[in-house]
């Protein structure tokens, strides 16, 4: 069953967002990767809402590549918690 993530860093900016991604070096979805958006979070900081197929692929992807990568880019704090939630339906 597909899920849905969402990571809300109040202390996340979009030049932060930038460098994450240039360590990531990601050209194209990850493994388990459905969909992905990222932007300001209305609270402040950047919120980041993605759709994985299921949330083993989203915790691989998290503790593998994006905790490593958030360290190399010099992010503050510790790793924001994702909040994950079943999927019935989406459309890309």
């Amino acid at each position: 069953m597909a899920i849905a993530m969402l990571v809300d860093n109040p202390h996340g900016t979009q030049e932060i967002y930038d460098k994450v991604r240039e360590q990531l070096g990601v050209q194209e979805q990850p493994a388990g990767g459905i969909f992905h958006a990222a932007g300001p979070s209305p609270n402040g900081g950047w919120r980041v809402i993605e759709i994985w197929e299921s949330v083993d692929d989203a915790k691989r992807f998290l503790t593998e590549r994006l905790v490593p990568a958030l360290q190399a880019a010099g992010a503050a704090g510790p790793p924001p918690k994702p909040q994950f939630w079943p999927i019935y339906n989406y459309m890309t």
